[in-house]
């Protein structure tokens, strides 16, 4: 599968020749979207969900600082490498947690070795991502909930698991769906996935479990991502990465 790419500069020319270098790089490349700013590159983080960023330092507005600071802690994010015309934004890249720091004009020969750490990095997500499926598997089977307990003013509410037609994670905190509304919970979207029952309940997105009983279609989208609409009416997105997995749940 190739390496999904995002390019991000605010001087065209800068993203015309990064774009030809990475056509000629080594690695399998697609970049998938370029941004000239920093507001529109994390609209396209989100919808387009790239493997790596690579991320302008100086821009208008909200440059690429900026940018990482307004992204998940690495793990949740793509991974970053910065690219700049000065070299005195590397200690800041570090504590940043990028992947790379690329100095302009960018060299071929550079390129290639940052697309392989790149690489190697996506290995190491895939390994990881792996072994901690492999976790939740085992931790199911003694923790599994049978209810939800949900904030309604000041009262707790234990509702059915039949009830909740998707959970979010929004703004720091997790709501569970149902038919009589959007209630507050106290766990984690992290919690949950381990604990729901997992023939029923399947994470779709970073930030969304959907109840597949309360599923009616799944409508695929371009760049591999998908919409999966509820009986309701209700329309989650489903991330690129995890469009096979519910495809084949809902099949089963």
């Amino acid at each position: 599968m190739p390496m999904r790419c995002l390019v991000v500069d605010d001087e065209p020319l800068a993203r015309e020749r990064l774009r030809a270098l990475l056509d000629e790089a080594d690695e399998d490349v697609e970049v998938v979207a370029e941004a000239e700013g920093g507001k529109e590159a994390v609209s396209l983080i989100h919808d387009r969900e790239p493997s790596v960023v690579f991320l302008d330092v100086q821009m208008p507005v909200l440059g690429g600082f900026d940018v990482v600071d307004l992204l998940p802690e690495p793990g949740q994010r793509p991974h970053i490498v910065f690219v700049t015309a000065y070299d005195e934004y590397a200690i800041q890249a570090f504590e940043a947690r990028a992947l790379d720091y690329l100095t302009k004009p960018v060299r071929l020969e550079r390129l290639n070795k940052t697309l392989g750490r790149v690489q190697d990095a996506l290995a190491n997500d895939d390994a990881r991502e792996q072994e901690n499926l492999d976790d939740l598997r085992d931790s199911r089977q003694d923790q599994a909930l049978k209810r939800l307990t949900v904030h309604v003013g000041h009262r707790l509410r234990v509702v059915p698991l039949e009830e909740v037609r998707w959970i979010e994670a929004d703004e720091g905190f997790v709501f569970a769906h149902t038919e009589g509304g959007r209630y507050r919970t106290d766990f984690t979207l992290e919690e949950l996935e381990s604990r729901l029952p997992p023939t029923r309940f399947v994470r779709v997105h970073r930030s969304t479990i959907v109840n597949l009983d309360a599923a009616y279609e799944l409508v695929p989208e371009p760049a591999g991502t998908a919409t999966l609409r509820l009986q309701d009416g209700t329309e989650v997105k489903v991330a690129r990465r995890r469009t096979d997995d519910v495809r084949s749940a809902i099949g089963g």
